[in-house]
């Protein structure tokens, strides 16, 4: 993985449910971001409104011009079973949007 002075960034697109506090969406994305980053297939979740799973196909989706990994999220949350999605765009590798690094 190619790195930029030491440093891997990119982007995190999340459709998450709205009944979702932001600390709870931001433990998804931290879970997503960490699963990308060690290669992970599938990890169980949970806080205190929701428990259900993270997991990925490894497929690689477009959202407008930025490209990433795919990884959804089951939860069953205080509301019920509900849905989400997630693009991890890193851009160290020169893949995502136009203005990504390249490796030439």
């Amino acid at each position: 993985m190619m790195e930029h002075m030491g440093i891997r960034w990119g982007y995190v697109f999340l459709r998450a449910p709205g009944v979702l506090n932001g600390e709870d969406r931001e433990k998804l994305m931290t879970t997503a971001v960490e699963m990308y980053l060690s290669g992970e297939e599938e990890r169980d979740v949970e806080s205190v409104g929701f428990e259900g799973r993270v997991y990925t196909e490894r497929r690689f989706e477009m959202l407008g011009e930025f490209g990433g990994q795919r990884f959804d999220v089951e939860l069953e949350t205080t509301h019920g079973r509900d849905t989400g999605t997630f693009l991890v765009s890193e851009h160290t590798t020169g893949f995502g949007g136009a203005g990504g690094f390249s490796r030439n």
